[in-house]
């Protein structure tokens, strides 16, 4: 895959992290250049803060409202768009979030040409959380391919 091709919907290749037992997952990817050096991290911290203030500012409020995580601050090293930081190596990122009705867990993969983002969401409590997640679970898949490509395109992307 080529950096300037589209990021799209992939097959889920990602182990669930221990404890996770998903209810959903999903992955998407797009392109990267071998002369791109960026850690997991920083890809997901430049596709994040490239988003536009009115986007993160209600992909925020709806992380804490309707999907009823506890995030931790914007700017803070152990948290990435408010999702604490389980491990940050160079090829791999794990961010988790946890709340009333869902936990989620996203793991941004850095392989050799392209870099790929899984989510796996639990539903903490069945119901609630099926109904929350079949609502805005649309959103996150139309707006990921997006968050891809801001990250692809970032300053200092080589």
């Amino acid at each position: 895959m080529d950096a300037s091709e589209r990021a799209h919907r992939v097959a889920v290749t990602e182990t669930p992290p221990a404890g996770a037992s998903p209810d959903y997952a999903d992955a998407f990817a797009v392109g990267r250049r071998a002369s791109d050096g960026r850690s997991a991290e920083r890809w997901a911290r430049d596709g994040f803060g490239r988003l536009p203030r009115f986007t993160r500012e209600g992909g925020l409020l709806a992380h804490r409202g309707p999907l009823g995580f506890s995030l931790g601050p914007w700017d803070s090293p152990d948290h990435v768009f408010g999702w604490r930081i389980a491990g940050s190596e160079p090829e791999l990122l794990h961010l988790e979030a946890r709340g009333r009705w869902l936990s989620g867990h996203m793991l941004w993969r850095r392989g050799e040409a392209r870099l790929t983002m899984t989510t796996f969401v639990r539903y903490e409590m069945p119901r609630t959380g099926r109904a929350v997640w079949t609502t805005l679970g649309g959103i996150h898949r139309g707006s990921t391919p997006h968050l891809l490509r801001l990250a692809a395109s970032a300053p200092g992307a080589a």
